[in-house]
């Protein structure tokens, strides 16, 4: 049967819903066939006849540019090369056991991780925890445009430390609209922050220690920064920033205890009611 009869079959077949009553063999690469049920089933029902027949077309492509490859090493690979049952036998019992096990985990894992627990692991775990960037917590704003007499007003409102006088600047900055960024929940590194406000200290580590509001200017505004909170690279890290990875491997830890448990009680009752014998 040749390419354009078999799209045409294939057209046929899918606005019908009956099967043909003999499966005939539509393409044939050296000693493999390729079956009208196995062509047929790869073309969605509510495919047009347009895209049925470009399905149809890759389809028979791709399987007999497969078979080709096959039959080439099959010809030209060693006994022992070719001989695969085994790996696949051994690649099918490990995806088996694997996912029995991610069942049973899923069933039995406790992800509950206390907030003790959580100090406990980082206080005995405290030296793998140190920060390999100099971080930050910070809030700062952009001011735009040239207007001196504004930014001399903003920066006397912001350097004061009276609650009223902060008030009337955020008041101040939303009529602006300027927004305000606030990490004060949230450490980050003060390389990122870097990229958002043109800070260009020589040396970052030394500078961050003498800093707590900064005003710096660049073509784009006038940039204040107010530094509420620093850790220096090479320090201890915070427990609030690591706290997520600390649960996750304190889940894991979990997961691969319960995994040996498991196998081992299983083990232990499949001996016990002679499943497993050593005649």
């Amino acid at each position: 049967m040749g390419r354009a009869a078999i799209i045409a079959a294939l057209l046929l077949a899918s606005c019908t819903s009956d099967r043909d009553a003999s499966d005939k063999v539509v393409a044939v690469a050296y000693n493999d066939k390729l079956y009208w049920s196995d062509l047929r089933v790869v073309i969605p029902v509510a495919a047009s006849p347009e895209d049925s027949a470009a399905i149809a077309r890759r389809f028979l492509d791709n399987w007999a540019r497969d078979r080709v490859m096959l039959h080439m090493a099959e010809q030209n690979l060693d006994k022992e090369q070719i001989n695969v049952e085994a790996q696949l036998k051994a690649y099918r019992e490990s995806l088996l056991t694997f996912a029995y096990e991610q069942a049973l985990v899923l069933q039995n894992l406790d992800t509950v991780v206390s907030g003790s627990q959580v100090q406990e692991y980082y206080d005995k775990n405290i030296a793998n925890f140190q920060l390999k960037d100099n971080i930050v917590r910070v809030r700062w704003f952009k001011l735009r445009g040239s207007d001196k007499k504004m930014t001399k007003r903003v920066e006397q409102l912001w350097r004061s430390n009276d609650r009223d006088e902060l008030h009337k600047l955020e008041v101040l900055l939303a009529r602006q609209g300027t927004s305000i960024v606030d990490t004060h929940d949230d450490w980050i590194e003060f390389s990122t922050l870097q990229q958002q406000v043109p800070l260009r200290p020589e040396n970052p580590t030394d500078w961050l220690q003498r800093q707590q509001k900064v005003v710096v200017d660049d073509p784009n505004g006038t940039y204040f920064v107010n530094f509420l909170d620093h850790r220096l690279k090479d320090s201890t890290s915070p427990i609030d920033l690591v706290e997520a990875q600390i649960r996750s491997i304190i889940i894991n830890q979990r997961k691969l205890k319960l995994v040996e448990r498991m196998r081992e009680e299983l083990y232990t009752n499949a001996v016990a009611n002679k499943d497993v014998q050593f005649p």
